[in-house]
């Protein structure tokens, strides 16, 4: 807690949930129940933009905290509130209004990330965890400084090494053995239409509907459909490029564009059919290489050893040994040759990724001081116990 000379000693420590993408399934799955967490131990501000394109804060979220009088909220209507999801147009009176709160800690939940850069706090991003292919629901999530970096980890002992290693090792095998089974490299290619006789390339599509504002950071054209050609066109016909659609995609987007794209591009591209049978996971078991941007998919390439161009602003964690340009990656696959991270590596990685960021907000378990653990820090072997428990009880046939 800070004091500044003069004045008065603050009764309770201030903590500000900065949301202007929230959806109304993030704040009741996600953001409700860390608000509940953190009431007793805080006080709480909410500061979010009413609802516009899916996001933002309503009358049907702060209903369903009507219990909770004592949160503050601050929701903006004013006619520019739209562009507090991107390029806030009264970006200097939301820092003035964050100043004014002086919070220890801010949650945020925005694509803007010039604004939350002059908030007074600690200010960590919540993201979705991911650790495909490992089973996390998709409620888990964990806190970032930078929302899309991936596959980043501090320096770790020799000690705190082998600890996660031989925690996740037995699991890592199953979850290997059980996708070994899944299916042949031929039987999959038939599925896609895709020819066997020449490298797969996996592309796995991002979440395109009007409510995700984190595709403005995006490297490569958008929507997807244009993405696609765009790879397409720079990879060429001496590969196949298998799509595959994110899940949300199907549910809530008019896939008809990408659907036409696809078919116009011949046989070397293709896009996953409906069903289990081609997976995201079932390819990244069967590719030769991955093609991601901010996906958590990126972590597929880990677990199979597979090698992987990521495209991002943002930051990617060296020992992926992920390739920043097209024409290198494709080189080094079609010699023989690519770089990929090592299996070690990766095993670490996903431990420690389990065990100190991913958690369960609706965990009953959960307290404030565990909360507030994760917010100021990324290492801590002392929640590790507590974690295991968590992660076998949730996939017992891979912990067994």
């Amino acid at each position: 807690m800070r004091n500044r000379p003069g004045a008065s000693i603050r009764p309770r420590m201030r903590i500000l949930f900065y949301l202007p993408v929230v959806t109304p399934w993030w704040f009741e799955h996600i953001v409700e129940p860390l608000i509940r967490k953190l009431a007793p131990a805080a006080e709480i501000y909410i500061l979010a933009p009413a609802m516009w394109s899916g996001t933002g804060i309503g009358p049907d979220q702060m209903q369903r905290c009507a219990d909770l009088p004592d949160l503050r909220w601050c929701i903006v209507d004013d006619p520019d509130h739209p562009t507090m999801r991107t390029r806030p147009s009264a970006r200097q009176d939301l820092v003035d209004f964050a100043r004014g709160i002086d919070p220890d800690h801010v949650v945020c939940r925005s694509a803007d990330l010039d604004t939350v850069r002059d908030f007074p706090g600690r200010v960590r991003f919540l993201m979705e965890a991911g650790a495909a292919p490992f089973p996390l629901p998709p409620q888990w999530v964990a806190f970032q400084d930078q929302p899309l970096d991936q596959g980043l980890i501090p320096t770790l002992d020799a000690d705190d090494r082998a600890a996660l290693d031989h925690w996740i090792a037995p699991a890592w095998t199953r979850l290997r053995a059980l996708q070994d089974e899944a299916g042949s490299r031929d039987r999959l290619l038939a599925l896609f239409g895709s020819p066997s006789d020449r490298p797969t390339l996996l592309l796995p599509l991002e979440y395109e509907h009007e409510e995700n504002f984190f595709l403005m950071h995006r490297v490569g054209a958008t929507p997807n459909h244009r993405l696609v050609s765009e790879l397409a066109e720079r990879i060429g016909p001496d590969f196949n490029l298998c799509v595959t659609n994110h899940p949300l995609n199907t549910l809530h987007v008019d896939n008809k564009r990408l659907e036409t794209t696809v078919s116009g591009l011949g046989e070397s591209v293709a896009l996953a059919p409906a069903g289990e049978g081609a997976s995201t996971v079932a390819l990244g078991r069967h590719c030769d290489g991955i093609l991601v941007g901010d996906s958590k998919a990126f972590a597929l390439a880990a677990f199979f050893g597979k090698p992987m161009v990521r495209r991002s602003r943002f930051a990617t964690g060296e020992w992926l040994g992920a390739y920043s340009e097209i024409d290198a990656f494709l080189a080094d696959i079609a010699a023989g040759q690519p770089r990929v991270a090592a299996e070690s590596d990766a095993r670490i990685w996903a431990a420690f990724h389990l065990l100190n960021q991913a958690f369960d907000p609706q965990d009953p378990s959960l307290a404030a001081d565990d909360v507030l653990g994760r917010m100021d820090r990324d290492f801590d072997r002392g929640r590790w116990p507590a974690a295991m428990a968590r992660i076998e009880a949730l996939a017992p046939e891979l912990f067994a």
